[in-house]
């Protein structure tokens, strides 16, 4: 082989690792106006988890702080709180990143590593809504208690579902345009974070990235979470149990499943917060699809029979519902081994089971697509 070809084969591998680096020295140099001068900049991560904090002052218009990272991250520069104030989110790598701005951090043009310019692609869409919100949380506490603060809360919140739909969706597109980016692993990882991994949500966009990047210690992580999330009764043939509806009559899975095309098998529980917020999602696709033999069985893991019938009225969920009003104990809740709630079970009309823990529109899409 050729020296020159071996120089380029070379620089190709080295530009590999750079760009999968998990750990190295890193060094975030400023240049800003001169109005910020002897002012203090200051950096927030987190490593593991350890937050971690640095500062230093403006000299001549200029700053530079270093650290040693153990994995790449996100972090905030602010010249107040990370979530306050004047303030900016970098991507954290091995290497060095700089950070040109005149009269404003939050402005300020980031470059220098190739994952902070891969970030900086996505973080120009999300950093609008994503500042929006935190400012209005901020605000809130800053708030005098009163009947203001308890509107102006409520109304934060109702926006929050939307906010939390509109940053995946964007992270998703990232993740379908630049599927060799450890920033897309980075985020499409943070979407699934504990409690929150969804296999019918991530895994279609995690399968896209490349095989290097599933191959790195936290793309092995993530697909055992996802693939944990799926389940073990994921292709498997249902469990029937009867129960007792609220008229006090008896029903079996067996009779529901016998008669629909597909039948969404959902814990709840009258007392469970989570729940209830889910419940409007589990209308919204019953109510689109009910004609196209799309039903819903409901097992509650109540222990009062009027607390249970009137959160059914209340949430306006006109479908198949049972319980044996025994708490936790629920026999179908043990039978399908329920240890936190909501938990659902999408089974087929030939009895196996297709999908486990839809959420949200992730309920409604796979429907849909099944009964296309």
């Amino acid at each position: 082989m050729k020296v020159s070809k071996i120089a380029t084969t070379l620089a190709l591998i080295m530009s590999t690792l750079s760009v999968f680096s998990q750990e190295g020295e890193f060094m975030v140099k400023g240049k800003l106006g001169a109005i910020h001068n002897n002012k203090y900049v200051k950096l927030y991560y987190q490593q593991d988890t350890i937050k971690m904090v640095d500062s230093v002052r403006v000299v001549g218009g200029a700053f530079a702080l270093r650290g040693r990272l153990v994995s790449a991250t996100v972090g905030n520069l602010s010249m107040d709180g990370p979530e306050m104030g004047d303030r900016i989110d970098i991507f954290l790598s091995a290497g060095t990143l700089l950070v040109e701005g005149k009269d404003s951090l939050r402005y300020a043009n980031v470059h220098g590593t190739p994952l902070a310019e891969s970030y900086e692609k996505l973080a120009q869409k999300l950093r609008p809504v994503e500042r929006k919100v935190i400012d209005g949380f901020v605000h809130f506490k800053n708030m005098p208690e009163g009947e203001e603060k308890k509107a102006y809360i409520t109304q934060l919140l109702a926006g929050l579902d939307e906010y939390t739909r509109f940053k995946r969706e964007t992270i998703h597109q990232f993740v379908s345009q630049y599927p060799d980016s450890y920033v897309s692993l980075y985020h499409l990882d943070k979407t699934a974070a504990g409690g929150n991994a969804n296999y019918e949500t991530t895994y279609p966009y995690y399968d896209k990235l490349s095989a290097k990047l599933k191959n790195t210690t936290l793309g092995k992580q993530l697909g055992a979470r996802l693939l944990a999330a799926k389940g073990v009764l994921t292709g498997e043939i249902y469990k029937d149990f009867v129960s007792t509806t609220p008229a006090g009559d008896k029903l079996s899975l067996k009779e529901v499943v016998a008669t629909n095309k597909y039948t969404l098998l959902d814990f709840w529980a009258s007392w469970c917060g989570p729940c209830r917020k889910e419940n409007p999602h589990v209308v919204k696709t019953y109510r689109a699809f009910k004609s196209q033999g799309f039903t819903v069985l409901s097992v509650s893991l109540d222990d009062d029979r009027t607390r249970w019938t009137e959160a059914i009225q209340k949430d306006g969920m006109p479908w198949y519902h049972v319980s044996s009003l025994k708490g936790w104990r629920e026999p179908a809740a043990v039978l399908y081994g329920v240890r936190a709630i909501p938990q659902n079970v999408l089974i087929d009309s030939q009895g196996k089971i297709v999908a486990t823990n839809l959420r949200g529109e992730t309920l409604f899409n796979k429907v849909q697509n099944l009964l296309k």
